[in-house]
């Protein structure tokens, strides 16, 4: 069994705002809690409990990481919320591989007129290196815009070597 393993961790270029959103999240729950005790209307209080719910379950999805995992010729890209919570968003064989080229390259001018559903799990910096995968499926065309590592690039490049272009 010789089957290849590699992992890459892109994490998202955090949003300069984000201590703000937060710290304005947390402070307006406060005060609803603080408006409810002292004037001792429920109604505070439920709105309150809303907000922490809100800021329990929305705040998480500021920190966002994307892992590419490529192991036995199928690539698999998680999201990882938070550093905790993981949820897989996109997984594909490489056989329906049709091109895997840096972004802007000629390689990538046949599908650009093609109907394709865009998937973009890069960092958001514009400084990186981007690469761009086209998979074909039974019924759809689907485009991922990535940030691979080297490892990645040859992983795939040794499976692929016509679709794959550096």
């Amino acid at each position: 069994m010789n089957d290849t393993y590699v992992e890459c961790l892109v994490a998202k270029k955090p949003n300069p705002a984000e201590p703000l959103i937060k710290a304005a999240a947390y402070g307006v729950t406060a005060a609803a809690v603080l408006m409810g005790f002292l004037t001792m209307k429920f109604i505070f209080l439920i709105v309150a409990l809303v907000l922490g719910a809100g800021c329990f379950f929305w705040l998480p999805n500021l920190s966002v990481e994307y892992e590419y995992l490529y192991v036995a010729r199928e690539l698999q890209v998680d999201k990882i919320l938070a550093k905790s919570k993981r949820k897989t968003v996109f997984s594909c064989g490489v056989d329906k591989l049709e091109v895997f080229a840096p972004e802007g390259a000629y390689q990538l001018d046949s599908f650009k007129n093609v109907e394709a559903v865009t998937h973009d799990f890069t960092s958001g910096d514009a400084d990186s290196k981007k690469y761009v995968m086209v998979f074909r499926n039974s019924n759809a065309t689907e485009k991922l815009i990535l940030e691979p590592d080297e490892n990645l690039i040859n992983a795939i490049k040794s499976v692929c070597p016509s679709k794959t272009f550096v």
